[in-house]
This record gives structure tokens, C-alpha cells and sequence, in this order.
């Protein structure tokens, strides 16, 4: 049964939006430039292009960071390359920074507002039942820190809005035998994952590899090649000349990581690469010491539901705690022995296959984030694992419907009617949305009040 069709459904999913542009809009115009993590050395590279009209390379003086000595310009910039080019067109104007920084946050608004959009069509083809469908497109949603990830100016949002783009893209392909929109979808979302955040490159590795087993499966190499074709050179011409101009600039370099590092070395501060190189593995301690015998997963996981500024306001004490209790709820319930409607029109293979490579592309990320962390520089913070984010919501949603329908059946057993049965299947699917929407509204109001209190 579906709560909504038609043009209610349309209706309802306008005032979706309008509520999400709403709260990204209080981020965006109550935030302090800065306050958003390390905002001002990405907007040096936004203001570089907004200046010459041009990329910059990443040892450019202009856009260095203090101390570190390498840029946010070595690695993939798209995000940044709309709001300086979109400036620089608009700078007849004359428009004062405030203004500025204003449009450049809300190109990362927009992104936002393409993620929700696509975050509601994945959720129709993840699950089968209306509800559930609902309850996983809010969970996400609603999510503060995905809220605020759209509201500053970084890469991260493109990033994920290319995560929910592929997931989409892929299932929806196994249902349509990849149809025309999966595969204009999938191809956009490729090109925007390589132009926008290395951590969430996994994706693109999932979804090739589910690509390839479908066709594989369906003994059908020709339409593999035919389908497959127009994508590869689609993502080549749009994505390609990137890591084409980083094998020119930097040496064969093709991601620049090096190039990076060495330019770090060559123009940082001496005490803060030091500093940096100070490692957790650098000082002898284990992985395990560095996650648990530090503040590294109490900050993670903070800083996955909500930690706003440069990770100094936190959300209300009640909102993690209850967001701790609900995980922990869900993952029990996935252990009941109640069919679910899952994935539903695919087979029971293509599921096993669409099951493995969501949870796959979901641990590459934690492990990048983890490796990173450990070897690198020590970054205990919560929108690093965002890209976890649509298989993690998955999995509680598909436990949480599971324990719903073992709620409701019971209640019909016990008091012998199936008008309770529908009542509390309803009203408990209603409490999550009410949670979910609570806990946004408490977050929304937790940064207004601390830069209150600031001002």
C-alpha cells in the first residue's frame, strides 16, 4: 500500500525539499566564514578562479595552506570550479565577500538539494514498502551532519550526492535491465565521484563490478559492451582530462597525492610537518589503541549524526544517545527471521550480488578514513564515514521493518484483530519520522543557540 500517489506524491516531495533548502539555508546564512571544517583554504582556491578565471596548480602561492604547504588544488575541485567560475562571471557585479561566500555556499546547497531528490528515488527501489521507503529517505535526510555538509564550501556533498547517484543507478539497472536512466544516471555519477572526493572512490569500483556480474550472469557480453561503451567514453571526456592534466603537471602523478606530499614538504612549516608526521603508527601504538584508547570513536561517531563549526558544537546530549540506542536496536533486529520486502523485482542472486557490493563500497571508506588517521594525520571526524552512510541506513531500515513486523504481528495475535495490527505498524512508522525530524530541529536549534551565545 502506498501512503502517497500521483500528484500528492509530487506534492509531498516539493515540500520535502522546501523544508531541506529551509534548514541548509540557517547553516548557510548563520555560520561564520571558517566555521565550516577548514572553509577558508578551500574558498582560496574558489577565489583563485573567481580572480583569473583559470584552475590553479596546487603549489600556487595564492592558495596554499598556512603551515601544511599543499592545497585543496591537487586534488579534484569540480565543486570549487562551479562557484569560482560562477563568480567570475558574475564579477561585473562588484559584489562585496559576504554576498560571495553566501553564493558559493548555496551552489553546495543545490548539490544538497540533487542528493535529497535522488535519495527519495533510491529508497523506492531499495524498498517495497512505501514506509519503510520513507522512513530510510528521512534517516538520510534528516541526518544533521548530512544537513550541514551541504551548507560550506568543500567537495564532500558532491561526493555524496555521486554515492546515492550510483547505488541508484546500479539497482536500478538489475531492475531494468539497465535502461537508459540507469545508465545516464550512473555515467553522471561516476564523472561527478572522480571530480570531487577520493574516499568515496569505491563506489565506482561497486558499481563497475556489479555492472560487469549482471551481464556476466545473463550470458550476454554483447549488451555489456553495447550499455557499457557509451558510459566508459562518457565518464573518459568529462572525467578523464583531469587526471590527464596531473600526468602533465605533476610529473606521471595521475592522482597528485604525491605531488601533494612533496610540495608540503618543500613549502610547510618545518614544527608542523613534524607534528604531523608524529603519527599513531609513527609512535609504536596499534590501530586498536588509536580508535578505542583515544577519543578517535567517540568523536567519529559524534560527528556522524551532528558536530557543526570546526567540531566544537555538538548536538543535545539526548539526541546521541537515543541515535546510539536506535542503531543499536536495529542491528539486533536484523537477526529476526522475518521476510522483508527488500530490493524488491530483483532475484535472489542479483540481490546477493547488489547486498555484497553495498556493503563492500561501505567499508572502503571507514578503511580509508581509519588508514588515514592512523598513518597520516590523526582526524577523528564523523564526515569522513559519510559515504558509509546509504548502505549504514540500509541495513538499520531493513532491521527496524523487522522488528516493526514482528511488533505488529504480535499485536495481532494477541488481541485477535488486524485494525490494531495496521494502528501500530502506522503509529510506530510515524515515531521514527518523528524522531528523525526531532532530532534535526534540536540540532538546528543547538547552532543557533551556541552562536548566540558568541555573538
Amino acid at each position: 500500500m502506498e501512503f502517497l500517489s500521483g500528484h500528492k506524491r509530487e506534492t509531498a516531495l516539493a515540500i520535502l525539499l522546501l523544508f531541506v533548502f529551509i534548514c541548509m539555508s540557517v547553516f548557510v546564512v548563520k555560520q561564520p566564514f571558517g566555521d565550516g571544517p577548514d572553509e577558508i583554504n578551500r574558498y582560496k582556491v574558489v577565489s583563485y578562479i573567481e580572480k583569473h578565471g583559470a584552475i590553479p596548480l596546487g603549489d600556487d602561492p595564492e592558495i596554499i595552506i598556512d603551515g601544511y604547504g599543499a592545497s585543496y588544488a591537487f586534488q579534484p575541485i569540480l565543486t570549487y570550479m562551479i562557484e569560482g567560475y560562477l563568480l567570475h562571471i558574475l564579477s561585473f557585479l562588484n559584489l562585496d565577500f559576504d554576498t560571495k561566500l553566501i553564493i558559493a555556499r548555496y551552489v553546495n546547497v543545490f548539490i544538497g538539494l540533487i542528493a535529497a531528490f535522488y535519495t527519495v528515488r533510491l529508497s523506492r527501489v531499495l524498498f517495497g514498502d512505501d514506509k519503510t521507503a520513507l522512513l530510510f529517505s528521512l534517516a538520510v535526510i534528516f541526518l544533521p551532519q548530512n544537513i550541514f555538509i551541504y551548507t560550506y564550501v568543500n567537495t564532500d556533498g558532491m561526493g555524496l550526492l555521486s554515492v546515492i547517484m550510483m547505488v541508484y543507478a546500479t539497482i536500478l539497472g538489475y531492475k531494468s535491465d539497465f535502461n537508459k536512466e540507469s545508465l545516464y544516471t550512473l555515467a553522471i555519477g561516476i564523472i561527478l565521484c572522480l571530480m570531487s572526493y577520493y574516499n568515496c572512490y569505491g563506489y565506482i569500483l561497486m558499481a563497475f563490478i556489479a555492472f560487469i556480474i549482471y551481464f556476466v550472469m545473463k550470458k550476454d557480453t554483447d549488451a555489456m559492451f553495447k550499455k557499457g561503451i557509451p558510459v566508459a567514453l562518457s565518464v573518459f571526456l568529462m572525467a578523464g582530462w583531469w587526471f590527464f592534466r596531473n600526468i602533465l603537471l605533476y610529473g606521471g602523478d595521475i592522482f597528485a597525492l604525491n605531488a601533494r606530499r612533496e610540495c608540503a614538504q618543500l613549502t610547510g612549516n618545518i614544527l608542523w610537518l613534524e607534528n604531523m608526521a608524529n603519527t599513531y603508527q609513527a609512535q609504536g601504538y596499534t590501530l586498536k589503541e588509536m580508535v578505542f584508547d583515544t577519543d578517535y570513536f567517540t568523536l567519529v561517531w559524534k560527528s556522524f549524526i551532528a558536530m557543526f563549526g570546526p567540531m566544537s558544537i555538538p548536538t543535545h546530549h539526548y539526541v546521541y544517545m537515543a541515535f546510539k540506542y536506535l542503531f543499536f536496536i536495529c542491528v539486533v533486529s536484523l537477526f529476526i527471521p522475518k521476510k522483508v520486502s527488500v530490493l524488491p523485482e530483483i532475484e535472489k542472486k542479483s540481490r546477493i550480488i547488489l547486498w555484497i557490493s553495498m556493503m563492500t563500497a561501505m567499508v572502503i571508506p571507514a578503511v580509508l578514513a581509519l588508514y588515514y588517521s592512523y598513518t597520516w594525520d590523526f582526524q577523528p571526524q564523523g564526515r569522513y564515514y559519510l559515504p558509509c552512510m546509504i548502505p549504514f541506513f540500509f541495513v538499520l531500515c531493513l532491521g527496524m521493518e523487522k522488528l516493526i513486523t514482528l511488533i505488529c504481528d504480535l499485536s495481532k495475535k494477541i488481541l485477535k484483530t488486524e485494525k490494531t495490527q495496521a494502528f501500530a505498524q502506522v503509529l510506530l512508522y510515524l515515531l521514527l519520522y518523528v524522531f528523525f525530524f526531532s532530532s534535526l530541529i534540536i540540532s538546528i536549534y543547538e547552532m543557533i543557540k551556541f552562536y548566540a551565545s558568541t555573538l
